[in-house]
């Protein structure tokens, strides 16, 4: 008899894990499973950008994250050889990032990101996580009311089964569940080949403790960064049929560095590089997430962030149609929102490639927080929420706009709490503490069975930054995008009442 799941997340990296914690924040029954047995000691991925790390401060695992982060100065260094001082330094971090966001982006390698992610999986209670365990079939059960998908362990070969009302495929670009559906991938599969070198060598006399976030070096153009601290780093180089360089790995290190310096390889790899995005992210009761639903290229290292998001989006959604206080609609919405803006995503990320591989100064002047922030949701389930075109030349700047991700302020002289910090597991009413809406949300949330809380804008500067004049407000969703605005007067319950129901698909 097949075991019973609330929900059943294929692939246990960065996107399901997050997945399951913000899911079992809400009380969901979860399980994860993923087909490698163990983390790969590779560092892969290195860094996630400031929202990404917004949502870690969420699940309170972002202290845990920064003490585990690499040590880096905030800049990208376009230097020829080692031996020659930078041309061109761009900043990726510091004083004027922080100031639209309660935290900076942490540089930490894939493999350490994922085992401080695991460890804090693990505490929460209704999460189980499997790992050594693939799905190898799918079959959605009759009228829709589920999913019965089998389950192999990678090293006995053993099967089991288990029924989940909704499965969420996870599982990388190469995605079984994306590919079992039939869902098609988009885009392009090859933009380039990547050859990447992993090895130890103290660069301290070129770089300095601690090194650049990212060294662009023209001498032989490729891309090196540490990934770890005790002294490992990581060279990328286009490479073709034949290989980029030196068939020799060391040889290969030596001259993308321009010095002689020992080294100790520890990997040599290569990889394709595309963008790609799937046609549609949900069928039925299953949906797709992270890579299994965009790939894109290591350009602007935002592969990780863009992923959360989508875990972001669609937990509380889930959570909200299993517990009873959302609708069919608003689960849907996940795929009328994140669609569209995971094709930008992917479009930007394709200029900023190609973009990159014609310069010889450093990487296009681009804002990465429009990427990561710049976007708005516009759905049936948002209240005048309307779509832009993301431009990655132009200055973030925050809104409080429908469809925006709501805006952060400090709370505090202290600078501790964030607005940010006030969004997570219900909606929240935001308004001046003179006005009558905060009076009027018991009212008009009775029997709706929504959790929602209400927050007086005490301070003048988060009255300006959530435009709260006149009486205003301002309903934020469970992942801090602006839900609704105020726009009318009379029977604030009533207009209140009907906001309620819209941003959760009723």
């Amino acid at each position: 008899m097949a075991a019973t799941r609330e929900v059943l997340i294929v692939g246990g990296g960065p996107t399901g894990v997050v997945l399951g914690m913000l899911l079992g924040d809400f009380g969901i029954d979860v399980l994860v499973v993923d087909k490698r047995p163990r983390i790969s000691p590779l560092p892969r991925a290195r860094g996630i950008h400031a929202r990404a790390a917004e949502i870690l401060r969420q699940l309170g695992i972002a202290d845990d994250m920064v003490a585990a982060a690499l040590p880096v100065r905030p800049a990208l260094e376009v230097r020829g050889p080692l031996t020659e001082p930078p041309v061109a330094v761009v900043p990726t971090g510091g004083e004027g990032f922080v100031e639209v966001s309660p935290s900076e982006g942490i540089a930490i390698a894939q493999d350490r990101f994922e085992s401080v992610l695991r460890q804090h999986l693990t505490r929460r209670s209704t999460v189980e996580l499997r790992p050594g365990v693939g799905a190898t079939e799918l079959s959605l059960e009759e009228g829709g009311s589920g999913a019965v998908v089998t389950l192999t362990e990678t090293a006995s070969g053993r099967t089991s089964t288990v029924r989940a009302e909704y499965v969420v495929g996870a599982d990388g670009w190469r995605s079984d569940i994306r590919r079992g559906l039939g869902v098609p991938f988009l885009g392009e599969e090859h933009l380039a080949r990547l050859r990447g070198v992993f090895f130890r060598a103290d660069l301290r006399p070129w770089l300095g403790d601690p090194p650049p976030a990212f060294i662009q070096l023209t001498h032989v153009p490729g891309i090196l960064l540490s990934t770890h601290p005790d002294h490992r780093w990581a060279t990328m180089r286009l490479t073709g049929p034949d290989g980029a360089g030196p068939k020799v790995p060391e040889a290969l290190i030596r001259e993308h560095l321009g010095v002689d310096v020992p080294v100790e390889v520890l990997g040599d790899t290569t990889f394709s590089v595309g963008v790609q995005w799937a046609e549609t992210l949900q069928r039925g009761r299953v949906l797709l997430a992270g890579d299994a639903a965009h790939r894109v290229t290591p350009q602007g290292a935002g592969g990780i962030s863009v992923a959360m998001a989508d875990a972001h989006n669609l937990a509380w959604k889930l959570a909200a149609f299993l517990r009873g206080w959302g609708s069919p609609a608003l689960l849907a919405s996940y795929a009328v929102e994140r669609g569209p803006v995971t094709r930008q995503i992917c479009a930007a990320n394709k200029e900023m490639w190609l973009a990159m591989q014609q310069s010889t100064d450093g990487p296009p002047r681009i804002d990465l927080r429009v990427l990561d922030m710049g976007y708005r949701y516009a759905s049936p389930v948002v209240t005048g929420g309307s779509a832009r075109p993301l431009d990655v030349t132009a200055t973030y700047e925050q809104t409080a706009a429908p469809g925006a991700r709501a805006p952060h302020v400090w709370l505090d002289d202290a600078h501790t709490r964030s607005t940010i910090d006030a969004f997570g597991t219900s909606m929240v009413l935001l308004a001046a503490p003179n006005t009558s809406w905060l009076s009027a949300l018991p009212e008009a949330a009775a029997g709706t069975g929504i959790p929602v809380e209400a927050l007086a804008a005490e301070r003048d500067d988060v009255r300006a930054a959530y435009r709260l004049h006149d009486g205003d407000a301002v309903l934020v969703r469970p992942d801090g995008h602006i839900a609704w605005r105020s726009h009318a007067r009379p029977s604030l319950s009533g207009v209140l009442r009907q906001a309620l129901l819209t941003a959760t698909g009723r």
